[in-house]
């Protein structure tokens, strides 16, 4: 080949990954970059060929090179990476846990088959995959459809907590934590003691779950109203509460997952399933929410920010 032929070959790769109505315009000044190049490095001992490749090897990679003409065509923007990672990562993690704590919740007496419901998880994973690079990608087309749109100011989040907020959360969580130590007095209250004997039946603990899992169930849920109080006490965040906050969700994944494993919860199989599910949807989005919290935490101490 020629040095002509070469520089041919490096602009035609170069041109096919423009925009057609740029092609033609980016061609010409290529070659013509190029071949003035080329002209002013050759002679001596080296040959016109040996130049022209020494020449396009030190220019870059023709795609690096197209994207000094323009912005290339991303499926996923740059400043998306992080998040998209982010979000691709938690997925395969949560997912195959999710199908694990499902396979556990759905087995009210028999041993569940937890290899085959990781196996069975992987679809889902991939399809996870499949939605997030479809979402990303038509938030960059948006993007560049209309690159006019303005940042909005959002309100810099503060330590302080809302007080009144907080006290109805205490008062929720308490009457539930009561609620699941007694069900058969909240459905005695709630049907005005008219409810039938299948329907307490339905809600009677299994005798190995109270013997220590439902104490220390209970011991958790207690634990996490005394740490709110604190907080609604204190009427804003410090930063061991915040750690405290952090390991009582780690705590609270741990015990439910124990919980869920270790056999019945309920007698009745249809509300064993039942709580097992809710208390699988409990854990991932504590989950969910720890690590959100943890990088929001992350930012804040890098803004160092104060009031």
């Amino acid at each position: 080949m020629t040095a002509e032929q070469i520089i041919d070959g490096y602009v035609a790769e170069v041109v096919t990954l423009l925009p057609r109505k740029q092609r033609r315009d980016v061609a010409q000044e290529l070659r013509t970059l190029l071949g003035d190049e080329l002209d002013a490095a050759a002679g001596g001992p080296v040959s016109r060929e040996e130049a022209a490749r020494e020449l396009l090897a030190g220019f870059g990679r023709p795609a690096e090179v197209a994207a000094r003409y323009g912005s290339p065509v991303t499926l996923i923007d740059p400043a998306d990476t992080r998040t998209f990672l982010t979000l691709a990562v938690a997925g395969a993690a949560l997912i195959p846990f999710g199908s694990v704590l499902t396979a556990l919740a759905g087995s009210a007496r028999s041993r569940p088959d937890l290899r085959h419901a990781v196996q069975a998880a992987w679809p889902t994973v991939f399809a996870w995959l499949g939605v997030l690079v479809v979402g990303f990608g038509i938030a960059a087309w948006a993007r560049r459809r209309r690159p006019e749109t303005r940042w909005t100011p959002r309100p810099v989040p503060t330590d302080r907590i809302s007080r009144l907020g907080r006290a109805a959360a205490v008062a929720f969580f308490l009457l539930g934590t009561f609620a699941l130590a007694r069900p058969h007095w909240l459905l005695a209250k709630v049907s005005g003691g008219r409810a039938v004997p299948g329907v307490y039946q339905a809600f009677a603990y299994d005798d190995g779950f109270l013997r220590l899992r439902g104490p220390v169930v209970l011991g958790t849920m207690i634990a996490g109203i005394a740490l709110q109080a604190v907080l609604l006490g204190y009427g804003r965040w410090r930063p061991w509460l915040r750690q405290a906050e952090t390991a009582y969700g780690l705590l609270v994944c741990a015990v439910l997952t124990w919980a869920v494993a270790a056999g019945p919860v309920f007698q009745a199989a249809p509300t064993d399933r039942s709580v097992k599910g809710a208390a699988a949807v409990i854990v991932l989005v504590t989950l969910v929410d720890l690590a959100t919290r943890s990088r929001r935490q992350h930012v804040r101490k890098a803004l160092e920010l104060r009031e």
